[in-house]
This record gives structure tokens, C-alpha cells and sequence, in this order.
């Protein structure tokens, strides 16, 4: 999967998220539906954004926006991120004290995560 076709997954699951569907459930809907190469193939490319984000700039965006973060919160903060869509991925991969002029983020981030993972396992 190259990076437009996994920002397409994001995006893809992002429309179909309402109060009643949360966008993680929208994502594994959308991921089950596809193969297992297809799943393993979006999950090398979420961890290779993910990891991108593991910088000390980042973390430091991530406890001002949420008055702390602990590793695990930070890793939840970067999958939040992600879920965000690619616009907002890579406003903070380039500039991260910019994320603190979107809503959802400060709103979101914390708490979104992106359900590493958990896909693969619910086609078992």
C-alpha cells in the first residue's frame, strides 16, 4: 500500500464516521473488508508514520496541548494524528507548536487511536 492509498483508507473511514460510528470502528469496518496483505500492507505503513512522529518536538506539541503525556498517551497522540487525516499529518511532522490551532486535535488527539492492529486479529 503506498502513502496516497493509505490517506485514502483515512480519509474513506474519516467520511463515514458519525456520533454513532466512531472513526475507529469505521477504519476496521473499511480494513475487514480487505485482504490480509492489504491489512498487513496498512499497518507497515502506520507504523512508519507513526514512528515518524516519535520525536521529542512532537511530544513536547502533544504535553502542552494535553497538560502532559505519558508514552502511552503519546502514542495515542500520534495515532490520533494520523486519523486526522494527511493535511494535518504532516502540518505536524513539519511545524508541531501548528497543531494547536486545530480544534480537533486538541479535542481528539488524545483519545483517537487508530486501533493498531486489532483488524488483523478480528479476521481470525
Amino acid at each position: 500500500m503506498n502513502t496516497d492509498e493509505f490517506w485514502h483508507v483515512i480519509d474513506t473511514a474519516r467520511s463515514h464516521t458519525t456520533t454513532d460510528h466512531p472513526f475507529d470502528e469505521a477504519l476496521v469496518d473499511l480494513l475487514t473488508r480487505r485482504s490480509t496483505q492489504d491489512i498487513l500492507a496498512y499497518e507497515e505503513r502506520f507504523d512508519a508514520l507513526h514512528d515518524a512522529l516519535h520525536r521529542w518536538d512532537v511530544w513536547a506539541a502533544a504535553y502542552l496541548i494535553g497538560g502532559g503525556c505519558s508514552d502511552d498517551s503519546f502514542m495515542d497522540f500520534r495515532a490520533g494524528l494520523i486519523a486526522q487525516g494527511r493535511k494535518w499529518y504532516e502540518r505536524a511532522a513539519t511545524a508541531p507548536d501548528s497543531l494547536a490551532d486545530h480544534p480537533e486535535v486538541v479535542r481528539d488527539a488524545l483519545h483517537l487511536p487508530c486501533r493498531r492492529g486489532s483488524t488483523a486479529q478480528d479476521r481470525r
